[in-house]
């Protein structure tokens, strides 16, 4: 027989524990992440390994930012990784007005822009003149396609609004979606925000990374970063990025409060176990845990 997980064990025992003394079912709480192989879904199964409060915590996946906000908003998950540049845009553009009730459990890393495009072509016909097709700066990309997905469908709204470069947005579904539509040329590239190094991302080929100049209209929303990827040849691409928070709504129900509380206790006093400790996403090690421009669950 297969042995059960420790966590698992544990959960077990704790719930059937207060199950027995309290007569009461045990609450579980849903946490909306991302892609399975993404940094929210890494970064909340790291967490899980330190924090035995995490058991009580399961994970819905989901296509990122974008919806996790919606779910946390419409009530169907309790807690939400995701973008700060989806929540502000949620607030000033939107104005909606659920979005006061948000509040920063765990104020996380920063998550960079990716823009992804097919290698610049450069041709020179008989008569020498010479023809240049393809993206290989963020100004290239004035009246054409990008595909993007989940929150990075904002931060590319915003990005081109804020550098003042008009191209279309083509939204689809998920990651494979948005790489389909660049090779089958429905989309010049695609855009994603995901913290690094993002281990899909190290298996890409045949695309090429782009620059994403950082200017003073970016202020308070994004700040400057570089991407390295070696598999792209990438030893040092400028980009931004832009900070990502797990967030809840500020509940006021006595058990669930303190079921948060004590997640978020245990999450900031294992800090350097998450920052250290083999396996751990590397996106630890930038994470302070510090209070940012929104307010703190307590």
């Amino acid at each position: 027989m297969k042995p059960i997980h420790p966590t698992l064990h544990r959960l077990l025992l704790t719930g059937t524990a207060l199950l027995a003394c309290t007569g009461q079912a045990v609450t579980f709480l849903n946490v909306a992440t991302g892609s399975p192989t993404g940094t929210y879904s890494a970064m909340f199964k790291n967490i899980g390994q330190v924090c035995a409060q995490s058991a009580y915590l399961k994970e819905r996946g989901s296509t990122g930012s974008l919806e996790n906000i919606d779910l946390l908003l419409g009530n169907e998950v309790s807690l939400a990784f995701v973008q700060s540049d989806v929540l502000k845009a949620k607030q000033q553009i939107d104005q909606d007005p659920r979005v006061e009730n948000i509040r920063a459990l765990l104020p996380l890393h920063s998550e960079e822009v990716h823009l992804f495009a097919r290698p610049v072509v450069v041709k020179k016909n008989m008569l020498g003149k010479v023809t240049r097709s393809g993206v290989g700066t963020f100004a290239d990309l004035k009246g054409k396609r990008v595909a993007a997905w989940g929150g990075s469908l904002i931060t590319a709204k915003v990005l081109s609004a804020k550098l003042k470069v008009p191209y279309s947005i083509v939204s689809v579904k998920d990651r494979d979606a948005a790489f389909n539509a660049l090779n089958t040329n429905q989309a010049d590239a695609v855009l994603a925000v995901v913290g690094q190094p993002a281990s899909w991302v190290k298996t890409l080929a045949g695309v090429s990374l782009v620059p994403v100049p950082y200017t003073p209209a970016l202020n308070g929303i994004y700040t400057q970063a570089k991407l390295l990827y070696a598999n792209l040849g990438a030893s040092s691409v400028p980009t931004v990025a832009v900070q990502s928070v797990l967030a809840t709504r500020d509940f006021k129900t006595p058990d669930k409060k303190k079921m948060l509380l004590a997640y978020q206790k245990c999450a900031l006093g294992k800090l350097v176990n998450l920052q250290e400790d083999e396996g751990m996403h590397p996106k630890w090690q930038e994470v302070t845990f510090k209070a940012w421009p929104w307010p703190q669950y307590k």
